[in-house]
This record gives structure tokens, sequence and C-alpha cells, in this order.
């Protein structure tokens, strides 16, 4: 990634890889917004969902801090390993504010989260299970 990419998704990135917990459960296989073909299970996918800037009446510019919405969507191969990907990542991000990258997020929330089943690319491969959880994210848009 450049370093002129400034987004919370990257520092979420870092977060979840350089947790010992997360990549005992799925390695560095963390993709964005969409996993390689060749992707072995299990992995995760991030993508941003939405953004929410607050602007005042009076005027156009947006105030205070933006809130981003996060999704992951954890893939695996029996529901066990998805929840135990799943409960790693609440672990690293929910409540959890730091900085990396030049890059200040105040608070991850865990929202929602749910589960379910998927049927990769490649309709020969047997279905797999999927936990998605969208997270809040403050941070300081520079």
């Amino acid at each position: 990634m450049s370093s002129i990419f400034k987004s919370p998704e990257r520092v979420l990135y870092r977060r979840l890889v350089t947790s010992p917990l997360f990549a005992v459960a799925a390695g560095f296989r963390v993709y964005p917004v969409l996993a390689p073909y060749s992707a072995e299970v299990p992995f995760v996918v991030y993508e941003r969902t939405g953004i929410e800037r607050n602007a005042t009446l009076g005027s156009l510019a947006a105030v205070g801090t933006p809130v981003v919405t996060v999704a992951l969507t954890i893939y695996g191969v029996s529901y066990v390993q998805c929840r135990e990907i799943a409960d790693a990542c609440r672990d690293s991000l929910d409540g959890w504010g730091g900085s990396s990258y030049g890059i200040e997020v105040k608070r991850v929330t865990l929202d929602l989260e749910s589960d379910g089943v998927a049927q990769l690319d490649g309709g020969e491969l047997p279905p797999v299970y999927q936990v998605t959880q969208t997270y809040d994210v403050i941070w300081q848009e520079l």
C-alpha cells in the first residue's frame, strides 16, 4: 500500500495481522474487498461499507470526526473455525484505539455480527461458513 493511502482500514489490517491470537487462527490471509481466486480458506475480507461526516446547517464543510463503517467477512471450513477467527477479530479490534502509518484511530466498536454460509467462486467447491462483523471506526481524518 502506498504511504499516500490514508484510511482506517489500513490501520485495522495492521492491527489484525500483528495480533498473535488472530495470526494463529488466520495467519496473514486478510484481503481488501475481494480475496484472490487462489486464496486458501480460512481468510478474511474487509471493506468499507459507509462513512458518516456531519456538516452544520450553515456550512457544507464536514465538522467533527468521521465514522467509517468497515465490514469483516470471515470464511472458514467449519463453523468452529469461523467463530474462533471472529472471536480473535473482536478481541483485537473491539474497543481498541491507536495509530499506525500516521493515521489515528480513536475507537473501534463492534456494531453487528451475523453467521451464514457462502458458495465461493467455482461452484464445484463445497460451501464455506462465514461470519460477518460490522465495526464503526472513529478516526482522525487529515
